[in-house]
């Protein structure tokens, strides 16, 4: 948290900027820096050829056959990135002899696979290049155009709020996290918001499990899915939120 507190105070200028462009805030785009490389600190180690050529041609095989059509799916997947990076040096004028990464060819400060790269990264400063990897105002406006192409982010919109479920009730765990219900719909099946909800929102509930505490149930409105768009676990959406908010100074509402 302090860590993202003084990032944001030293590159205030530029997140502002792209928050008023884009609707993302600031504090949303530094969580992801944060959570991704910790503040630009770590990204990755690894050449991204090297990385996208052994998952792509040697993907790790384990052996159960119940897990095989996952692993080619992913072995597919990386042969994708791969021609995509290909591409990407092409269209960029980069080397991607040299490129580092992390272990799966994720790169820069908010960790774009080759394809995103291509698809979502903007030239935030116009200099006439998109530079993930030491250019601040590329980089913001490139994981704020993230979410708003891939997300559909929402300005001023809702992230998430904590609900109650009603003692009883069957736990209700949507197969997506698209926020298609209706609070009509939710409150017949137990859920109940903890924090004002505009009238008409639809939303997807979210169980989190609080160790010995129990179950903590939030209601994930369409910002809260654009996060999940950038990884699709519920509990990064929920940590990259919760992080903002620290990060900003906010106190959640207790669950």
């Amino acid at each position: 948290i302090d860590g993202g507190r003084a990032f944001l105070a030293t590159h205030r200028a530029e997140l502002m900027r792209v928050q008023a462009r884009t609707g993302v805030p600031a504090e949303i785009i530094v969580a992801i820096i944060g959570v991704e490389t910790s503040y630009g600190k770590n990204a990755g180690s690894y050449r991204v050829l090297d990385a996208l050529y052994t998952l792509a041609f040697r993907y790790p095989r384990s052996g159960d056959p119940a897990k095989l059509e996952r692993e080619v799916r992913r072995e597919l997947f990386f042969r994708d990135e791969l021609g995509q990076l290909f591409a990407l040096g092409r269209e960029e004028n980069l080397d991607v002899t040299k490129l580092i990464g992390s272990y799966a060819g994720a790169m820069g400060m908010g960790q774009f696979m080759p394809s995103s790269y291509r698809q979502f990264a903007v030239d935030g400063d116009g200099d006439g290049k998109r530079n993930l990897f030491t250019d601040y105002d590329d980089a913001f406006s490139s994981i704020a155009n993230y979410f708003v192409k891939k997300g559909g982010w929402v300005r001023d919109g809702l992230v998430a709020v904590p609900a109650t479920l009603r003692p009883g009730a069957e736990e209700f765990n949507p197969t997506d996290w698209t926020p298609n219900h209706s609070l009509a719909d939710l409150a017949a099946r137990g859920y109940q918001p903890s924090a004002p909800v505009p009238a008409g929102a639809t939303a997807t509930p979210i169980a989190l499990d609080d160790g010995s505490a129990g179950k903590q149930y939030w209601l994930g409105f369409q910002n809260y899915y654009a996060i999940t768009r950038y990884n699709i676990s519920k509990m990064y959406a929920m940590a990259v939120y919760q992080l903002s908010q620290a990060i900003a100074g906010k106190e959640l509402p207790p669950a």
